[in-house]
């Protein structure tokens, strides 16, 4: 368990910076979106909410089962446990897009697209196609569990269908920049 905090205290770190600036221009109108606008926003939002709706409908079937079925209570935890962390890094990114929209100083987007793109969004992909990779490997230990066959289909659906592709899209975009503007 405090390897589990530990591991996600810098991303909390982030997301609170993120946040506090954010809060702090929250009233500004974005001068210029030149890499990311509300509709990049918008789609990393969007996912991160399809992920949170499958993270609900699993802890929602984790207490209808039986107080006595430890094995299957363990593989609904798993499931559940890593589509939070999958949702907290999305999260982390909806930040990080939102922050770069909104900042007056092509300095500070730059510094922002630079931590995204080196650091970020790299990782976050690696994380993300764990994190699918892990529920899909309940599916294998349970075949004959349909419920897992179809959180395997979802999450592919989610997470390697259109998060990761967002998250090449995204680092693509930063990449594509003009060479003075490369972070």
């Amino acid at each position: 368990m405090q390897e589990r905090a530990a591991r996600s205290a810098p991303w909390r770190a982030v997301l609170l910076t993120a946040l506090a600036l954010l809060t702090a221009l929250a009233l500004r109108v974005p001068a210029r979106a030149e890499v990311f606008d509300d509709n990049d926003t918008a789609r990393v939002a969007g996912l991160s909410e399809a992920i949170q709706k499958f993270e609900d409908d699993v802890s929602a079937a984790l207490h209808d089962l039986p107080p006595n079925d430890a094995e299957q209570i363990e593989s609904y935890s798993y499931v559940e446990l890593n589509l939070e962390a999958a949702h907290e890094r999305l999260n982390t990114i909806f930040m990080l897009v939102a922050l770069s929209a909104y900042v007056e100083a092509r300095a500070d987007e730059l510094l922002i697209l630079h931590v995204m793109y080196g650091q970020v969004l790299p990782q976050s992909r690696n994380y993300l196609d764990e994190k699918e990779r892990a529920i899909a490997s309940m599916a294998v230990a349970h075949p004959d569990n349909k419920v897992f066959a179809t959180y395997r289909a979802r999450a592919g659906e989610l997470i390697r269908d259109r998060a990761l592709p967002l998250i090449e899209e995204l680092s693509r975009r930063i990449r594509d920049l003009p060479r003075g503007d490369h972070p």
